[in-house]
């Protein structure tokens, strides 16, 4: 293989890290949905870190085949790291923003739906 489709390889692995950095947000979510971070779940936690890294596998296999990557070569797993980083760097921070902007929102609607509902409880209660 010469030295201008190793770049060209490179570059794939760096793009094919950044968007892996979506897949990630996708089960940071879920994380974040079923309480993983606060120490509750720590079994689906560790359910959702392994599904992670098997989904990172597949995903690195079919960039692989699809792009038809040599054999192994360590610069293939230092591209996805720096796309990784990249990916951290830049975008995470506006997607990190908008995920807390959407779970707070859909917290507080959950919230005022079962106030709604104690109190309507609470009023047919007194009627009766």
């Amino acid at each position: 293989m010469d030295t201008k489709n190793q770049f060209t390889v490179f570059c794939v692995c760096v793009v094919a890290g950044f968007l892996f950095g979506i897949v990630y947000e996708i089960f940071a979510f879920f994380r974040m949905l079923f309480g993983c971070p606060r120490g509750k779940n720590k079994g689906l936690g560790l359910a959702l870190d392994i599904a992670l890294f098997g989904a990172l596998a597949l995903y690195y296999v079919a960039v692989a085949y699809a792009f038809r990557f040599p054999d192994f070569r360590a610069y293939t797993w230092l591209g996805l790291g720096v796309g990784g980083i990249i990916y951290s760097k830049t975008l995470h921070r506006i997607v990190a923003f908008l995920g807390n902007k959407c779970y707070n929102k859909i917290t507080e609607i959950a919230k005022k739906l079962r106030d709604r509902r104690k109190n309507s409880k609470k009023k047919v209660e007194r009627e009766i």
